[in-house]
């Protein structure tokens, strides 16, 4: 217990300072399924972006990434793959501590309750089917962009929309009275909601993604700052619309802290979307970035939403 709560705690907190407060407001229910649900995507998450390491081995052991939750010897296979291929590219001290505890992290994932068990495998299929195609297109088949609308609406459900279900599920399992919307119809919500978030991470990170030669927005001809800077105002009202289905579904939660807890990343998402619709392309290149004072300000309203 005690190692399962620092692994909760302190290597969750260097992996992700914002969201670590999201789930630190969650009622003690929630937190233990979806702190170790974040840890995984995000050792997951790591193991995809470590560029040094050659596109198709990634995509491999992202594959036996979800065979490992449930196999023994495919969880030695791929931890023994880490240590001899991935932990010398991390520069990230945080993230290295992250992979090099995945063990541990599998542990916990094999002592929670059967239904935690499912819902977690769950999600992180969704999870690594996104990050796979992500390989796929942009490192083994050498593709630019995206091509479709279709193709970012699938992408954003598979690795943040999936979320929100899951966010949902763990909800109701915890208690039964968590929202005043029915189950059906909050998943839906939920779904939106981290579409939503998702696209806020795309729209932020353009100047990177164009740097590297690759766009998650579905542009036509060759990228350029104008064409994205045009496709990019049409998925702001998207991820928008999404946002405000993110404040419906906290607002028809019945725990305060889990109300808190889901309305506060909606909250900087919107102050987010705000800088963006201002911000030209050399903004967008030196990173657009909610302050820590208007953080603290998203808390407070948080708390009193």
């Amino acid at each position: 217990m005690q190692q399962e709560s620092e692994l909760g705690q302190s290597v969750l907190k260097g992996v992700s300072r914002s969201f670590y407060l999201t789930i630190r407001l969650l009622p003690r229910l929630m937190r233990e399924p979806v702190s170790l649900g974040y840890l995984l995507a995000r050792a997951s998450d790591t193991i995809a972006d470590t560029a040094e390491v050659p596109a198709q081995l990634r995509h491999e052991c992202l594959s036996l990434f979800l065979t490992a939750m449930r196999d023994p010897e495919a969880r030695k296979k791929l931890l023994d793959k880490i240590n001899q291929e991935f932990l010398e590219y991390q520069t990230n001290e945080k993230e290295r501590l992250l992979l090099e505890r995945l063990g541990e992290v599998f542990s916990w994932y094999d002592s929670v309750w059967e239904w935690s068990w499912n819902e977690i495998a769950a999600v992180m299929e969704h999870i690594v089917a996104g990050q796979m195609s992500d390989i796929q297109r942009f490192g083994i088949d050498g593709e630019d962009r995206l091509a479709t609308a279709d193709e970012l609406e699938t992408y954003c459900f598979q690795v943040a929309g999936s979320v929100g279900e899951f966010w949902t599920r763990v909800g109701f399992q915890t208690d039964h009275r968590f929202s005043g919307i029915e189950k059906d119809e909050l998943i839906k919500l939920g779904i939106s909601y981290g579409k939503g978030l998702q696209l806020v991470n795309i729209l932020r990170d353009i100047p990177e993604d164009y740097a590297n030669g690759r766009s998650y927005l579905p542009v036509e001809g060759a990228l350029s700052h104008d064409q994205l800077l045009e496709e990019a105002a049409i998925w702001r009202a998207k991820a928008r619309k999404s946002i405000k289905d993110g404040l419906k579904y906290a607002k028809s939660l019945r725990g305060k802290r889990a109300r808190m807890a889901t309305v506060l990343p909606a909250l900087i998402a919107l102050k987010t979307l705000d800088l963006l619709d201002e911000a030209d392309w050399d903004q967008l290149y030196d990173g657009v970035k909610v302050t820590r004072k208007e953080v603290r300000k998203c808390i407070w309203q948080a708390l009193l939403f």
